[in-house]
C-alpha cells in the first residue's frame, strides 16, 4: 500500500531531501551531532512508514535540524510533521526553541537595495483610502494599511478562539489588500449588491500584484498559495477570515456613524449578509445595537 503524502513517511523524505540530505547516512550523522544516534536503518523504517517515532523530543530535534537547514519553512509544515504520528501541535515554547537558529529570511542573493525596494512598495498600502469610505464622504477615511492592522489584531485574537492556524488567518489579514498596492482599492459589493463576477476579477489582478511584490524578494510561491486559499474560500480559515474582513468593515462603519453622523446603513447590510458564524454574529448584532438611534 502507497502511504499517504501527508503521513509521516512520505513527509520525513520530503523535507530530507529539501534540507540537502541526499542519504539517510548524512542525516543519521546530522542527528548525531544533536546527541541521538541510531543505526541508519531506523530512519529506512521511518521513511517506508514501517515504524514511526514516539519520542517528541527526538521529533523536535529532527524538525530543527530540517529548519536549519530550510527544509521546513513554515508552523503550518511543523505542525502537519508532528500531527503525522498524533503528536498534536507545536507550542509557543518549542516554537522559540526550535526556531532560534533558523536561517536567514532573505536568501543571500537578495540585494539590500532590492529588500528596502519591497519594504518601500509595501509601503505604499499606508497611502491608499480605502474606496467604500472615500465613496461617503468620510473625512480623513482610514488606509488599506490601517484596515489590515485592525483585521491583523482581530485574526490574532479569533485564531484562538476558534482553533485555527493563527500564523496563516494573521498572514491572511496582511496580504488580502496587498495586492491593491499595484492595483488599487475596487468595490466589488455595496449593501445587497455582491457583484461575484468583479470580484473574481479583482482578485485574479490582485494575485497578480501579490505575485509581482513578493517577486523582488524572490518568495511569489508562499503567499501565492495563501491568497489562492483565500480566494478559494474553502478552508476553515478563509470562510473565517473574509467574515472577520466584514466585521471589521462594520466596526469601522459604528465609529464613522457615531464621528460624523452619516447613515451607512448599506456597510451594515453587507455585513449582515455574508457574516455567517454564530459567535461573529453575536458580535455584528451587538455592533447594530450600538449604533446612533437614528441610525438603527
Amino acid at each position: 500500500m502507497v502511504a499517504k503524502t501527508n503521513s509521516f513517511g512520505p513527509l520525513f523524505k520530503k523535507y530530507r531531501l529539501r534540507s540537502g540530505f541526499a542519504t539517510i547516512r548524512e542525516f543519521a550523522d546530522a542527528l548525531a551531532e544533536k546527541g541521538f544516534v541510531f543505526d541508519e536503518s531506523l530512519f529506512s523504517h521511518w521513511q517506508k512508514n514501517s515504524r514511526l517515532p514516539k519520542e517528541r523530543k527526538l521529533l523536535l530535534t529532527t524538525l530543527k535540524i530540517f529548519i536549519e537547514k530550510e527544509g521546513v519553512s513554515s508552523t503550518k509544515e511543523i505542525n502537519v510533521f508532528l500531527e503525522s504520528v498524533g503528536q498534536g501541535y507545536l507550542t509557543e515554547q518549542e516554537s522559540a526553541e526550535i526556531t532560534t537558529q533558523r536561517t536567514s529570511f532573505f536568501p543571500e542573493k537578495i540585494s539590500i537595495k532590492k529588500i528596502l525596494k519591497f519594504f518601500i512598495s509595501t509601503a505604499k498600502s499606508k497611502r491608499i483610502v480605502r474606496t467604500g469610505w472615500k465613496m461617503k464622504k468620510i473625512k480623513n477615511p482610514e488606509s488599506v494599511a490601517e484596515h489590515s492592522f485592525q483585521l491583523s489584531v482581530m485574526a490574532m485574537i479569533f485564531a484562538d478562539q476558534f482553533n485555527l492556524d493563527k500564523e496563516k488567518l494573521i498572514k491572511m489579514a496582511i496580504l488580502h489588500d496587498l495586492g491593491e498596492v499595484v492595483t488599487g482599492d475596487v468595490v466589488w459589493s455595496m449593501g445587497k449588491i455582491i457583484d461575484l463576477e468583479k470580484r473574481k476579477e479583482k482578485e485574479l489582478v490582485e494575485m497578480r500584484g501579490i505575485t509581482k511584490i513578493f517577486k523582488i524578494i524572490n518568495r511569489p510561491e508562499e503567499y501565492q498559495k495563501i491568497y489562492k486559499e483565500m480566494m478559494e474560500r474553502k478552508s476553515l480559515e478563509a470562510t473565517i477570515f473574509w467574515q472577520l474582513d466584514k466585521l471589521e468593515m462594520a466596526l469601522q462603519a459604528l465609529e464613522y456613524e457615531k464621528k460624523y453622523h452619516k447613515d451607512l446603513s448599506e456597510f451594515f447590510i453587507n455585513a449582515d449578509l455574508q457574516i455567517q458564524h454564530p459567535f461573529l454574529r453575536k458580535i455584528l448584532k451587538q455592533t447594530l445595537k450600538d449604533r446612533p438611534p437614528h441610525r438603527q
